[in-house]
């Protein structure tokens, strides 16, 4: 499947470095019925470069219409191209 712009939220501001001016990063939601080797591909969330930056957290939850799962990303957006890593996976019980 592709992207689906419905199942991303920013939900909160976490803060700037040391206050710098432009600095600030936030925190994401995503829910998807992808799996993660499908969000995990370069450009995955290219829909949304314009309100991700780089160190940008997103909790996504996985595969819905599968085995669930919860995993965090830390992204990063070069030129408005998104790639991903894994930050903390978790499987669902």
């Amino acid at each position: 499947m592709a992207f689906n712009t419905y199942g991303f939220k920013t939900l909160t501001h976490i803060g700037t470095i040391a206050g710098a001016a432009g600095t600030m990063r936030s925190l994401h939601a995503y829910v998807t019925n992808d799996d993660a080797a499908a969000v995990e591909t370069s450009g995955y969330f290219n829909d949304v470069a314009d309100r991700i930056k780089t160190g940008d957290i997103v909790m996504c939850s996985l595969d819905l219409d599968g085995t669930p799962a919860l995993q965090s990303y830390v992204m990063t957006n070069t030129a408005g191209v998104i790639t991903v890593t894994l930050s903390i996976a978790t499987a669902a019980a």
